[in-house]
């Protein structure tokens, strides 16, 4: 019940970086694909992954949220705002697989970029906007992420844990004026982890469960969405004719 209550505290809140769903397809064997759609507490994900060979395969991810939002009255701020919180990113990845008979592994790496936009306060709009000014603004954002992948090997039922390191950073910001701003900071690391669940519906129709954290290594200077929930369906072609060890 308090994970229930923290996802929807994470749900309400306006972050400009939201974690989109983990794209951990642990293959098993050449010609393998994947494809899936998930309901999330940031809004839509939709992903793909294919093996190349039996070791070799590459994933791609697209997430979507978008949500209308209301500015705060303050002694800075004396008549409210609505406006639409919305993020928008997209990322491909290549990486290894591999199996034994108890259990499935996989390493990817990849490189994303999207955007969002939130009410905050920046201190590089301080010169334009004044101190403790908040504005409404988009942020365009590039990610590098490395992203291994450990679960178990059955054929109805299996769980999975990815402890995805992410690399994130805004190269600009755009007020809803039309000023744009470009940004000095640093990129920030995050550590990602996550728990999926996958079990058969029926045929290679399948369902995932997915919660997950977002762990900042130091002090970001932007919004974050700490905890991340999802369920969707997936078809994965393995699913009729893939041997289990």
């Amino acid at each position: 019940m308090r994970y229930l209550v923290l996802l929807l505290l994470a749900a309400a809140c306006s972050p400009i970086y939201i974690p989109n769903t983990r794209n951990a397809p642990l293959f098993r064997e050449q010609g393998e694909a994947q494809i899936s759609g998930y309901l999330t507490t940031g809004g839509v994900d939709g992903q793909v992954a294919y093996a190349f060979t039996d070791h070799l395969a590459a994933i791609g991810s697209y997430s979507f949220g978008s949500t209308k939002r209301t500015t705060p009255i303050s002694p800075t701020n004396t008549v409210s705002t609505e406006y639409s919180r919305k993020n928008s990113y997209g990322e491909i990845g290549l990486g290894y697989y591999n199996r034994s008979r108890s259990a499935r592994y996989e390493i990817f790496a990849g490189y994303g970029i999207g955007q969002g936009t939130s009410y905050d306060q920046y201190s590089f709009f301080v010169p334009i906007f004044g101190p403790q000014k908040s504005v409404i603004s988009t942020g365009k954002m590039q990610r590098i992420f490395f992203q291994p992948t450990i679960g178990t090997n059955n054929r109805d039922v299996n769980i999975s844990f990815t402890p995805r390191l992410s690399l994130v950073s805004f190269s600009e910001f755009t007020s809803d004026t039309g000023v744009t701003v470009k940004t000095n900071e640093k990129a920030q690391f995050f550590i990602e982890p996550t728990a999926t669940l996958k079990f058969r519906l029926t045929g290679n129709l399948h369902c995932l469960v997915q919660l997950g954290l977002a762990v900042p290594m130091g002090d970001p200077y932007f919004v974050y969405q700490p905890l991340q929930g999802a369920v969707g369906l997936q078809i994965d072609t393995g699913g009729m004719r893939t041997k289990v060890y």
